[in-house]
């Protein structure tokens, strides 16, 4: 489902291959094994009643947030920053303090690597991931412009 994400937003830009899964597969991997990446997973606890369609006894992923180390020009004093890909969760964990559980450990990875700032993208047309992200501290920075060719 996640690979879905984006494509209320903008059908033709976020339109998938039709092997997206094993792409998406792939990015995880690669995501994983490069040291300057990261993919944060968040899971019920197998012990307390959920709710939702989990079963008692059974760990679910309910979130996750992805982000990398992204290297500026060099004549910047600020040389790499921190960039978040994205982060989702559950429906049904929303509002729970998960997403901001999930931005708090981003932070603290980010941190450890000595990145002062973190930036991200949020597609204008979803207000909730905008009103979250500035729930969060977040401010808008620039304006990300695209158009077809």
């Amino acid at each position: 489902d996640l690979i879905f994400l984006h494509t209320e937003f903008e059908k033709d830009y976020y339109l998938l291959e039709e092997n997206a899964d094993m792409h998406f597969q792939s990015w995880v991997k690669s995501q994983l094994n490069s040291p300057s990446s990261f993919i944060l997973v968040a899971e019920t606890d197998p012990d307390e009643n959920k709710q939702g369609n989990f079963t008692q006894g059974e760990k679910q992923v309910i979130g996750l947030i992805s982000g990398f180390i992204k290297y500026l020009f060099p004549w910047f004093k600020v040389k790499k920053v921190g960039h978040i890909s994205f982060m989702v969760v559950d429906p049904s964990y929303r509002q729970k303090g998960v997403g901001k559980m999930l931005e708090s450990e981003a932070k603290k990875w980010f941190k450890s690597e000595n990145i002062g700032f973190v930036e991200l993208y949020v597609d204008e047309k979803n207000p909730v991931g905008n009103k979250v992200w500035q729930s969060f501290g977040f401010l808008p920075f620039k304006n990300f412009l695209k158009k077809p060719i």
